[in-house]
């Protein structure tokens, strides 16, 4: 199925008509074109983010990665007892898009939104009819409409400077309304999968000060740019209603693709990879993934 089918105006969402260029909608008049086959409804400016061959190569290996390992168990698991319908997938965030390719081939009816430079690697998809160009903070999409949405490291960029770490004045205001958006495309009883470095853990791996780099980032835990679980709480449970958030085992999420290329990454990575996939992941210690020892949260949320 084409995005197009489920799109709706971002701005009052309202139907949209469309032709082979434009998008137009029936109430406000506000027109989107269609650029390489890919609706755009971004509202607000472009994220530019650099454009890399070699990173966005591997992220195609750790999107798909993540899809298989990771997402695709946790939604069958989640869907036992629901009804014998393809479960409805939105990624935030998606990138190149290919864990929404990846859950597609594992029989979810999954779709992509991106409002980066990413989203030029889309025609390299299977079926890039399932992608468009939307900003988080305004999802051109129906009140209900997705059984599970996806976000992985997309909310600590919102309200920041493009792709730095430096936070604009109004950046708890736009985070406040990504949230607003997320839970409201959130059907009744379906889940939020969000995952970001933990703002209490002093390590970023994930931001580090170059891609070449093998040291992590240092940061002070009260930073405005990362998110802690009490932010999380705050934005999805006080603001939004959501009924409960659950801090999730790291093990399957990561395929350290990046680090496998030469001899010392594979070394370096062997202690973080024990440590994701044992301590963090184990039930046992399952209430240290709450503290300051974590550096990734991964976060299940339920609407």
């Amino acid at each position: 199925m084409s995005i197009l089918e489920n799109l709706v105006c971002p701005v009052c969402h309202a139907p949209l008509e469309h032709t082979q260029t434009t998008l137009t909608c029936v109430k406000c008049r506000q027109t989107y074109s269609i650029n390489r086959t890919f609706p755009d409804l971004l509202v607000g400016a472009r994220f530019e983010d650099d454009f890399c061959e070699c990173l966005w190569c591997n992220e195609e290996n750790t999107g798909r990665f993540l899809s298989e390992n990771y997402l695709a168990p946790l939604f069958t698991r989640l869907q036992e007892n629901a009804r014998h319908r393809p479960a409805k997938v939105l990624s935030i965030g998606c990138g190149v898009g290919t864990d929404v390719e990846a859950l597609c081939e594992r029989g979810f009816d999954a779709y992509g939104i991106d409002s980066g430079n990413r989203s030029r690697y889309w025609e390299r998809r299977k079926q890039p009819e399932r992608y468009a160009v939307a900003n988080a903070k305004y999802l051109p999409f129906e009140n209900e409409s997705f059984d599970f949405i996806v976000m992985g490291c997309v909310l600590p960029h919102i309200g920041v400077g493009n792709d730095t770490y430096v936070t604009q004045p109004d950046y708890v205001e736009q985070r406040a309304r990504t949230v607003s958006e997320m839970v409201r495309v959130t059907k009744k009883d379906g889940y939020l999968i969000v995952s970001s470095p933990n703002k209490r853990c002093p390590l970023d791996f994930f931001h580090r000060r170059s891609v070449s780099s093998h040291m992590p980032r240092l940061h002070w835990p009260w930073e405005s740019f990362l998110l802690s679980l009490n932010d999380y709480r705050h934005f999805f449970l006080k603001e939004n209603g959501c009924r409960r958030i659950d801090v999730m085992p790291l093990r399957g999420y990561w395929g350290f693709f990046s680090s496998s290329k030469y001899l010392l990454g594979k070394i370096l990575q062997l202690p973080v990879r024990f440590y994701f996939e044992n301590i963090l992941s184990w039930r046992a210690f399952g209430f240290i993934r709450k503290t300051a020892v974590n550096p990734w949260l991964i976060l299940l949320i339920k609407k």
